[in-house]
């Protein structure tokens, strides 16, 4: 076999690749010997046929099973014969069989990025020091009184500032109906309501009472033709509602599962504290993925970097999709947002290499302790048994995917340790 080898690129490579016909020949003997076994030639059982019948009537079929068996091995020769460490699988053009029975064909490959790692122990970052206030604790335990609230139908007044009107909502924009018609809807009397003036408008409205309100639409309003024009909501209140806030002492603690008042602050400093020093880890974490990035600078394979792009793009519109924006619209913006995410892209896809050469050299690997921990986690999110999990992963070529995610999570770890760290 003869191979040529020339860099097309920083990560790609192209191989010219002969296979000489003594090579290709004893592929065909072996083959039409596989083939013969189960052959069905007229006049013959399955493996008396003689063998140049068997020649005759299955030589397109052969020749194609010689070319599976032939490529993908001389290939792999090439790389090891070359030193080449492919990423993804190649791209085979150009297949030829000569009237000499040689075999040649183009083999185009991404390569794995060459560069040398910098020192990546003792990364100096400094580290948010998680400090929480008494404003905090208070605000966090407005906010559980908020979700305790009770809502009571009002009889005896009209609705007034504070109240929710439960409402049947049309918006027309031109006379035209703008949106589905929306029944049973919350409103909320306050300033800051998705209807501008919408406190001021409809105060004083009582049950089964009809108003309509003029006003703006929003510049970012879903749909891009409707954003900013003159609408009129048509909207009838089928009941009001009051909110009535808890008691802030030792009975609403209690029915928060919380001995006292005391009890409960002292439990939400902790779990605040808990998630400032989370997030904070985090922060640092992040730093520290930057620092590598930002000191390890070399080119990526592209079709890791598009792959990368394509699936922030498609995370980007499902977010947009779920807040009401247009399908059609986003669409047009594929390329808006490929450029915007490319960066990003290529970073994180930088990043993935550079913890893969660390792991390497520091002999980190996902044991099989760190699998059983991984799914035993899955499982506790997932309110699937363990067992559901492994097979599901296990079903969809999910494990080496999860291996992987294990293995630069304990990377990272490693990194942290041995990382210069000062809190501010």
């Amino acid at each position: 076999m003869k191979a040529k080898a020339k860099k097309t690129g920083e990560c790609s490579t192209q191989f010219d690749i002969t296979v000489s016909g003594q090579t290709v020949d004893r592929a065909f003997d072996e083959v039409y010997a596989d083939i013969t076994k189960v052959a069905h030639v007229p006049g013959f059982r399955p493996g008396k046929a003689p063998r140049d019948l068997v020649m005759k009537q299955y030589s397109k079929d052969a020749e194609s099973e010689v070319i599976k068996r032939v490529v993908p091995d001389s290939y792999k020769l090439a790389l090891d014969e070359h030193g080449i460490i492919p990423v993804g699988l190649p791209e085979i053009t150009d297949v030829k069989l000569g009237d000499d029975r040689a075999l040649s064909f183009v083999a185009r490959v991404e390569t794995r990025p060459k560069f040398k790692l910098k020192s990546y122990k003792g990364i100096k970052i400094e580290k948010n020091k998680a400090v929480i206030g008494d404003e905090e604790v208070s605000k966090s335990i407005e906010n559980l009184r908020e979700m305790s609230a009770k809502y009571i139908t009002v009889q005896d007044r009209p609705a007034a500032k504070g109240d929710y009107v439960i409402s049947d909502v049309e918006c027309f924009v031109d006379g035209k109906s703008a949106h589905k018609k929306r029944e049973s809807l919350w409103l909320f009397l306050e300033k800051e309501s998705f209807i501008p003036g919408l406190d001021e408008k409809l105060a004083g409205i009582k049950a089964g009472e009809e108003r309509e309100i003029e006003a703006a639409l929003p510049e970012k309003y879903p749909d891009k033709q409707l954003a900013g024009k003159s609408a009129v909501y048509s909207i009838k209140a089928r009941e009001i509602k009051e909110r009535k806030l808890p008691s802030l002492d030792d009975e609403f603690a209690k029915d928060l599962k919380r001995d006292s008042l005391e009890d409960l602050k002292k439990a939400v400093r902790e779990e605040i504290e808990k998630r400032a020093a989370m997030n904070a880890g985090v922060d640092a974490e992040n730093k520290l993925l930057d620092r590598l990035v930002d000191d390890n600078v070399f080119a990526d394979p592209e079709s890791f970097v598009k792959n990368q792009t394509d699936y922030m793009v498609s995370d980007a519109k499902k977010d947009l999709l779920e807040k009401g924006f247009s399908a059609t619209e986003l669409d047009k913006k594929d390329k808006e947002f490929a450029d915007k995410f490319r960066n990003d892209a290529e970073r994180r896809v930088r990043l993935l290499f550079i913890l893969d050469d660390i792991a390497r050299a520091e002999g980190i690997e996902a044991a099989d302790k760190d699998m059983d921990e991984a799914f035993g986690a899955i499982s506790a999110r997932s309110a699937k048994t363990e067992a559901e999990v492994r097979g599901y992963y296990k079903k969809e070529g999910l494990e080496d995917n999860l291996e992987e995610k294990v293995r630069e999570t304990k990377t990272i770890e490693f990194l942290m340790k041995n990382a210069d760290i000062t809190e501010k």
